[in-house]
């Protein structure tokens, strides 16, 4: 029923060899002959983490230790996720050259992209670690983690091949997602705790589709689980997501060369 579309993808696993070294080498590359190298990557993330507590501390009156923690750990996450509004709706654009010559598998763009954030995730957890046990010590993180990264990982595969499919035919929607994304960071718990919003106001965060997957993996890297009602969230976001992509993924996939 959906035969397009799982032997694409299966076509992208069986190039594994190819967008994983792909991966590995843009991401390196990028910071070739540089003093500090690889940690550039995670410079952004340290300045800003430590810029919010310090604003979030004097706001909320809490203490800066305790706050720089969740903070960089909300925005590791987030950064992660928010591929989806960041790079995918560029993807597919972006590889148009190779898309035109190559009868590639659609497939593996998305493999290869997916992965990189994976390579910068990898490095962002290392420096969070050491912040959290110079704050407030290092908690074995909570095992739930496991089952987090996978779902994580699904939901940007399939999320992300959609937004990509979606700004390849609306050109517009690869300037207007990412000015979406900077709305969904400010009004996600990333500098605020979210058991500080009044309850009138809870609806916000209670529809905010990216909020169970941050708290998915912040939660367990803070030594702690993560709320079951989130776990719900993300499960039925998982497979609304899965459902989707086999459905649209398979009826225009053999348009996307066309529409770029």
């Amino acid at each position: 029923m959906f035969t397009k579309a799982i032997n694409d993808f299966r076509g992208g696993i069986k190039l594994s060899h190819v967008w994983s070294y792909q991966a590995y080498h843009e991401v390196s590359a990028k910071y070739k002959r540089t003093i500090f190298g690889s940690l550039w990557i995670v410079g952004s993330m340290v300045f800003l983490s430590v810029a919010f507590a310090i604003v979030s501390s004097a706001i909320f009156h809490q203490d800066v230790k305790q706050i720089l923690p969740y903070i960089m750990g909300g925005l590791t996450a987030f950064t992660l996720i928010s591929f989806i509004l960041t790079e995918a709706p560029e993807l597919f654009m972006s590889n148009s050259g190779i898309i035109s010559n190559h009868a590639y598998p659609f497939s593996y763009y998305i493999l290869e992209a997916v992965l990189k954030c994976f390579i910068v995730f990898a490095h962002n957890i290392i420096v969070f670690e050491i912040i959290q046990a110079l704050c407030t010590g290092l908690p074995v993180p909570h095992w739930s983690i496991l089952i987090a990264l996978p779902l994580v990982y699904v939901n940007m595969l399939t999320w992300g091949t959609l937004v990509a499919m979606i700004s390849a035919r609306y050109r517009d929607m690869r300037y207007l997602l990412p000015y979406l994304n900077t709305v969904v960071m400010f009004m996600t718990p990333l500098m605020f705790r979210a058991d500080s919003i009044s309850p009138s106001k809870r609806l916000l965060i209670d529809l905010n589709p990216f909020y169970p997957f941050i708290e998915m993996l912040r939660s367990p890297l803070m030594g702690q689980p993560m709320a079951l009602q989130y776990w719900y969230s993300a499960a039925g976001i998982t497979v609304l997501g899965i459902l989707v992509w086999l459905i649209f993924f398979n009826a225009f996939r053999n348009r996307i060369a066309f529409w770029i």
